[in-house]
């Protein structure tokens, strides 16, 4: 009967955890192009610029952040960080997953020096989204246009892209079996075999 019951208790104290992995495939396409339906599609089309595909993994109803960045160095302060930050917050229903969000996209949009004075411009777009989608499931963000100018060999070259990002949110659910407690120990062996001596002498003395 100990044991049943031990078996029942550690049975009962295992539990489920669940997780929601976001990946966000990231990519830029010319101004004006039309956004592929899916992100598999994104490596057959010419011009468009796969940046990344990072991903996280956080609890329902906590945010997560993917980052793809990186620093340039700006006059008079600390490098800035360029390229796009997203912070997003899933949560569980029923049968979707309910989601929260913004994306901030920095990029460079020219360096120049006039009169002894060294300036460097950003140009910053910040894009808050909410939507529904369920396990497995892909959404699209695109966001507006936006020039960017960068030089090269003493030449200004200037760019109109667009940011598209695509969200696929999955839940992940994994079994947790928690460590045995140094008080939920098994019966010791020698415990059934004295009962078993004791039902013998008792017998003897009849």
């Amino acid at each position: 009967m100990k044991y049943f019951c031990l078996a029942l208790l550690i049975t009962c104290s295992a539990s489920a955890a669940t997780t929601i992995e976001v990946v966000a495939k990231l990519a830029d396409i010319p101004a004006g192009m039309e956004v592929p339906a899916t992100a598999a599609k994104l490596d057959q089309i010419k011009g468009v610029d796969v940046l990344s595909a990072p991903s996280a993994v956080t609890s329902p109803g906590k945010s997560a952040n993917i980052e793809v960045t990186q620093q340039e160095i700006v006059p008079g302060a600390d490098a800035v960080a360029l390229g796009v930050a997203i912070n997003v917050t899933p949560t569980l229903g029923e049968k979707t997953i309910h989601f929260t969000g913004k994306a901030t996209d920095r990029a460079s949009h020219g360096k120049r020096s006039d009169g002894g004075v060294n300036t460097v411009e950003f140009a910053t777009r910040e894009v808050y989204f909410e939507g529904n989608t369920t396990s497995g499931g892909t959404v699209i963000i695109h966001t507006a246009p936006v020039t960017s100018k960068t030089t090269k060999d003493d030449k200004v070259q200037t760019k109109s892209r667009e940011l598209v990002i695509y969200l696929t949110f999955t839940k992940r659910t994994t079994d947790e079996t928690p460590t045995k407690k140094p008080g939920a120990t098994s019966p010791k062996k020698s415990a059934p075999t004295a009962k078993a001596k004791s039902a013998s002498t008792a017998k003897k003395k009849r």
